[in-house]
């Protein structure tokens, strides 16, 4: 059997994908903060690091679509320039995790029951014992807050995420035919990895980074609404929710449009994440 037959095939993917209720959904808000994203890097209704007292909580009107915070700053060019810290922060993140933590899941499951195995595991289950919470606050102690430190703390936390998934992918493509036929030919562990397993667990990393990447969004948050992640005067959609929360009883929209905000980026990428699980995964491909 051909080891790229259990990847879905690309014929009739974008057929699938636009009958597919849950990846359109998904897809459809993730691009929408997406170009959202962008936009704000060119461009905002107003400077959204411009304090006017003056203009202070006024109501959403034709100038301020979703009104002003109590310095006069306006509401939606924060929210627009807040989701390129929430992207930029969970991006990265993801991104280091996958790149320590996949190739150290590869290894393991490529040398299954061996001290690489067990060291590497075990690892993974120590790190993962600490949320990126308590992570952040031991980076802070050392290094002060800002968004690099909720970036790495983060990603520390992503490792034993990746690495548990890589690793529960690849042990049993190792039991394949194909791979027995490999080891045959005179392939080395390393060059099955590449050539065989990690081809065929690719669906499985691209769904749980899709994953980490909505609770990315949502440790972000966490870390900047209590002070560990983006520092002033840069926008962060927690420290929003941070902000909005003395004048909740006056004025609930301040907290109602980073926290709506939120809601929609973390549903739109896990609506987009099951949609990939289904459309990746070759058993319900074959159904659909």
């Amino acid at each position: 059997m051909n080891d790229t037959a259990l990847i879905a095939p690309s014929t009739g993917f974008l057929r699938r994908a636009l009958r597919h209720p849950s990846f359109l959904t998904g897809a459809v808000i993730a691009l929408a903060i997406a170009a959202t994203a962008a936009l704000s890097l060119v461009w905002t209704p107003h400077d959204y690091t411009a304090i006017d007292i003056a203009l202070k909580m006024r109501s959403p009107s034709a100038d301020h679509w979703l009104g002003t915070d109590p310095f006069g700053r306006d509401t939606f060019s924060m929210i627009m320039r807040g989701a390129v810290t929430s992207i930029a922060v969970s991006f990265v993140a993801v991104g280091i995790g996958m790149a320590i933590g996949v190739p150290l899941g590869l290894l393991a499951a490529a040398r299954r029951g061996g001290p690489i195995d067990h060291a590497v595991m075990r690892t993974a289950d120590f790190v993962f014992a600490f949320p990126a919470l308590l992570i952040a606050i031991m980076l802070r102690e050392v290094f002060g807050p800002g968004v690099t430190n909720a970036m790495i703390a983060i990603g520390i936390f992503n490792v034993p995420v990746f690495a548990r998934v890589a690793y529960g992918a690849s042990l049993p493509i190792w039991q394949r035919d194909f791979i027995m036929a490999a080891r045959v030919a005179g392939k080395g562990r390393a060059l099955i990895t590449l050539e065989h397993v990690l081809p065929n667990i690719a669906s499985v990393l691209i769904v749980q980074a899709t994953i980490q990447l909505s609770l990315g969004i949502l440790a972000e948050a966490a870390l900047s609404y209590i002070g560990l992640g983006v520092q002033p005067p840069m926008p962060s959609w927690g420290r929003m929710l941070n902000e909005a929360q003395t004048y909740m009883a006056i004025a609930p929209r301040l907290a109602l449009a980073p926290g709506l905000t939120i809601v929609a980026t973390v549903l739109g990428l896990n609506l987009l994440g099951d949609g990939l699980r289904d459309l990746l995964d070759p058993r319900l491909a074959r159904e659909r």
